[in-house]
């Protein structure tokens, strides 16, 4: 298992569909274990709490984890219909009975963008962030934030992606990274896994085709435990999903579960937390946002990890479409 992060930081997002009433607000969640009654489901509680806002609302921002678990880098995301930013800003975790200090700083992205691929967790210098969406357009751009010295700089590389947006994307090791699916050059949601690597620097990548997903699918949530990443929800391109695939990194091989959420959604939030919980929150049911969180336990079964549902009492604050997540 990954090490233990107790907290989801849940930020921004927006209210209703289509960028309309973007939030400021960051909340954070946290499981606890109420009863675990043998053949019964695990019975959960979640916790939460307001603990800051954003300078400015922000729809589908980029964010990073820095600093030792202590530190938030949020970039882009947007303001409103059609209105992107490129501003970056920090936040900075404090006690838990402290709320967290947001800075914005001076740097900006080289294009304002939602929607786009990133790993919060990668925890080197240099942030990629993959595609994206920018007012009336999907991109194909790579923006690199690079954090390696006090003037954080942003950067964007000459070589090009398809264009991609509602992609995930993971972070596998040393320069390594995969993308799963994605809305694919403003024409159809792709159920292609792409593999890029960056050279030493990042100033370049190479692109590979790494096989395909059991169905196409955009504005999904996914998380790694071990070898294993779990694809969560989304949108095929005709409806909201509420399957979950199961990919193993080293055979290449997937599958869907028969475990499904409880409520369709796209445009969620995914972690694993206390080490054994897969918590899924907020998004779209292609009708409302919504506040529910879902959780499952994940069981190892003679190395073959499975999800149990977990019976839930509580739920977010306040209903969220598209908001961004980083677990701490």
């Amino acid at each position: 298992m990954l090490r233990s992060f107790k907290y989801l930081y849940i930020i921004g997002g927006c209210a209703l569909a289509t960028e309309r009433e973007p939030l400021r607000s960051i909340e954070r969640i946290r499981v606890e274990n109420v009863e675990n009654a043998g053949s019964s489901p695990t019975r959960i509680k979640i916790i939460s709490e307001k603990c800051g806002e954003l300078s400015v609302p922000r729809r589908s921002s980029s964010c990073f984890l820095i600093d030792n678990r202590k530190e938030i880098l949020v970039a882009g995301g947007c303001t409103g219909p059609n209105q992107h930013t490129n501003s970056i800003e920090l936040l900075e975790i404090r006690e838990e009975n402290e709320g967290i200090v947001t800075q914005l700083l001076k740097e900006v992205m080289e294009i304002g963008a939602s929607c786009s691929g990133f790993d919060s967790e990668f925890n080197e210098n240099h942030k990629p962030i993959f595609g994206g969406f920018e007012a009336h357009s999907c991109l194909d751009e790579v923006q690199i934030i690079d954090t390696s010295d006090s003037m954080w700089k942003c950067r964007k590389l000459g070589k090009k992606l398809p264009k991609i947006k509602n992609s995930t994307v993971l972070w596998v090791s040393d320069r390594e990274f995969i993308m799963f699916g994605g809305w694919e050059d403003e024409q159809r949601t792709t159920k292609a896994i792409r593999r890029i690597e960056f050279n030493v620097d990042f100033t370049d990548y190479t692109e590979d085709f790494a096989g395909f997903l059991p169905y196409p699918v955009e504005g999904h949530s996914s998380v790694r435990v071990g070898s294993t990443v779990f694809l969560i929800g989304g949108f095929d391109g005709c409806f909201v999903l509420d399957t979950i695939i199961k990919y193993d990194l080293e055979s290449k091989k997937s599958e869907i579960l028969k475990t499904k959420l409880s409520e369709k959604r796209e445009n969620h939030v995914s972690a694993v937390l206390s080490d054994k919980y897969l918590v899924i929150a907020g998004g779209w049911n292609s009708r409302r946002s919504l506040d529910d969180v879902e959780v499952f336990e994940i069981q190892n079964n003679g190395g073959d990890l499975e999800l149990a549902r977990c019976h839930v009492d509580g739920k977010l604050l306040i209903a969220r479409n598209r908001p961004t997540g980083v677990r701490a």
